[in-house]
């Protein structure tokens, strides 16, 4: 009965113990780098200067994200003439003068009776878009250690007695954030439609998550704040759309983690260092050993994109999807299917 009641009691603190150390083996590694893909279409002949109009909003969408949209747009226009597009943005200011005339007859693009072509001072395109941003919030339940007592007699370590691991329920609070966009370039010569896009919506989600150990109710005020997600999402829909028109530079952070594979520790810390090769190496050599680690699938992805090598990080980036449902994996093919297919030779850093 002594050594049943011991050994239940020592079961109960290794149990404890490997809570609190969670996955302190883990290798971790930021990732950045980026580079320029060229233009999916490209703009008409003779196009160079445009006009960004204001964005039209959704009924339930704060309109300071038409401000955001064209703010994003224009600094993505202007930052392609770095990389070799021959187009100017009109001011700002003259083009909402000009859109606040007649609202482009409805964004029909004609601001004179007869629908005469609207005057957008000298601008031989127009860009006009749609956002509209959805936010839900769901209340789920995730049980967390609440307390912790040792019984014995003698009052002396675990010679004796048990330990009693008591649970509760906290609440946790995540949101979801979805983006739909819409974009049209205009030409202003002919009112005709140059390109009509609409990005697939993007979505991202925040959510509390209460320790295991004494965890704490979570509230929406410990979830970052969404207007910082919705940001991002927004900014990807835009550079989806202008990358369409003009080049465009693709930055990606991202954090890599190491299975518990030596090769897929190895090439973590080699990740960290920028050896992108030897990394490769490293986690082509942990997919060896076992073909599901979705964590070295998604590190040679990243090896492999880092160093332009697009058409392999397409394929490690698939492997990782197959072997988890994980939002960074899933948002590395989404852009290794929309921009590895056109990158500039050279220009990654």
């Amino acid at each position: 009965m002594l050594a049943t009641r011991a050994a239940k009691a020592h079961t109960s603190g290794v149990l404890l113990l490997s809570l609190m150390a969670g996955c302190a083996a883990t290798e971790r590694a930021p990732v950045s780098f980026s580079y320029v893909v060229e233009a999916e279409r490209g703009l008409p002949q003779g196009m160079k200067t445009i006009a960004i109009m204001p964005a039209k909003v959704g009924p339930t969408t704060d309109p300071k994200w038409s401000d955001m949209c064209i703010t994003v747009m224009q600094t993505m226009a202007n930052e392609s003439r770095r990389l070799g597009a021959d187009v100017t943005v009109s001011d700002r200011r003259d083009t909402q003068v000009t859109f606040d005339e007649a609202d482009l007859a409805a964004a029909g693009m004609s601001t004179a009776p007869g629908g005469s072509g609207g005057q957008l001072l000298a601008a031989q395109g127009a860009i006009l878009s749609h956002v509209d941003v959805k936010v839900e919030k769901h209340i789920g339940k995730q049980r967390t250690l609440a307390g912790l007592s040792v019984s014995g007699w003698g009052g002396h370590g675990w010679g004796g007695g048990g330990t009693d691991i008591r649970t509760r329920e906290v609440d946790t609070v995540s949101r979801t954030m979805t983006v739909q966009t819409a974009f049209k370039l205009v030409d202003t010569a002919n009112n005709m439609v140059w390109e009509h896009y609409s990005p697939r919506p993007y979505t991202g989600t925040d959510k509390t998550k209460a320790s295991p150990i004494f965890g704490s109710s979570q509230t929406e005020a410990e979830l970052t704040p969404q207007d910082e997600i919705i940001a991002t999402l927004v900014g990807r829909a835009v550079q989806e759309f202008i990358s369409r028109l003009m080049p465009c530079r693709i930055d990606v952070d991202t954090v890599v983690l190491s299975s518990g594979n030596k090769s897929c520790i190895e090439g973590v810390k080699m990740l960290r260092a920028e050896m992108y090769d030897e990394a490769l190496a490293m986690f082509k050599a942990a997919l060896a050993n076992n073909s599901n680690d979705h964590r070295a699938a998604y590190g040679a992805g990243v090896a492999c994109e880092a160093s332009g090598r697009h058409d392999e990080a397409l394929r490690f980036y698939r492997r990782a999807c197959a072997g988890a449902d994980i939002v960074k994996y899933r948002e590395a093919l989404d852009r290794a299917k929309l921009y590895g297919h056109r990158t500039r030779p050279g220009a990654g850093s």
